[in-house]
């Protein structure tokens, strides 16, 4: 399957991303509403496509929405509207009356109902606006189908450039592996226990193929740690061995970002002590021998 990707904004989200995987206890309160409420539970199932790293993205991109929709300085825009009200050429070129939300979805060429358009149904002028109808409009947006039709553009096109960092994806699958092994999986409710091994852990899903090929097509056919082909169209020696980045024993998911390509060496002697690891090394899109040709 193909998506067409706009990317608007999408460098500047995956860095969020990153800043809360990178310093977690300082965002702890940020990144609350992500782990409450035994929301863990719903990670439990096995190799779903819309990955536990998607919907962390989802969660980081409506707090992005929010927190612009909170900043934006509605008294500035109306002075600064009614400043170049008379001139259509300067309202067009600085959009003053355009909220953050609204440049995603014409970026993405979404239609939607415009901030003007919300207030006029409310028979209110732009010039009489306060944040308070910023935040109606908001809760409006919220539910609507047009913002389902952003987030999900958003979140594929974020997914698709930080599952190609696998030091990213450990970083990931350690921060939820730390929230699985502090929850209360006694007193879950809607945990299906069919899905846990005799320690209490996740028991091993076999990968589904179009994980297996992502992954595989990711990693290159090749060992991650020692680079050796595993794809068996140059050695027959080696096979490749989906690895669970985060083991399942270190209470790590079946989930497509926490997987990655080993030889059978490398698993079975690397990873012995049950430890997190992965390779920040990839192969070059070209040579930079400017004898190759």
């Amino acid at each position: 399957m193909k998506f067409t990707a706009k990317f608007y904004e999408t460098y500047n989200m995956c860095a969020v991303v990153d800043e809360f995987l990178k310093h977690t206890l300082d965002n702890a309160l940020s990144l609350e509403g992500f782990r409450c409420d035994e929301q863990w539970v719903g990670w439990m199932a096995p190799y779903q496509k819309y990955s536990v790293l998607h919907q962390f993205i989802e969660f980081a991109v409506r707090g992005i929405h929010a927190d612009q929709a909170d900043d934006f300085d509605i008294d500035k825009s109306k002075r600064m509207y009614a400043s170049f009200k008379e001139i259509p050429a300067a309202i067009a070129d600085l959009r003053p009356h355009k909220l953050p939300i609204e440049e995603a979805f014409e970026h993405h060429g979404i239609d939607y109902q415009t901030f003007f358009e919300f207030l006029a149904d409310a028979g209110k002028a732009f010039e009489d606006a306060d944040a308070d109808d910023i935040y109606e409009f908001m809760n409006e947006v919220w539910i609507s189908a047009a913002y389902e039709d952003l987030m999900r553009q958003t979140v594929d096109e974020v997914f698709h450039v930080l599952f190609q960092n696998r030091e990213l994806m450990m970083m990931f699958n350690d921060y939820v592996s730390g929230i699985l092994s502090r929850g209360n999986w006694d007193r879950a409710e809607d945990l299906d226990r069919s899905l846990l091994a005799p320690n209490g852990t996740l028991a091993r899903v076999r990968p589904p193929m179009w994980a297996q090929r992502a992954v595989f097509f990711r990693d290159r056919g090749k060992c991650v740690l020692c680079d050796s082909d595993v794809s068996g169209l140059v050695s027959l020696d080696n096979i490749e061995n989906y690895d669970h980045i985060v083991p399942l024993s270190r209470w790590g998911l079946n989930d497509i970002t926490n997987l990655q390509l080993l030889c059978v060496p490398c698993n079975q002697h690397e990873k012995r002590d049950g430890a997190a690891i992965t390779s920040g090394r990839y192969q070059s899109w070209y040579s930079m021998d400017d004898r190759e040709v």
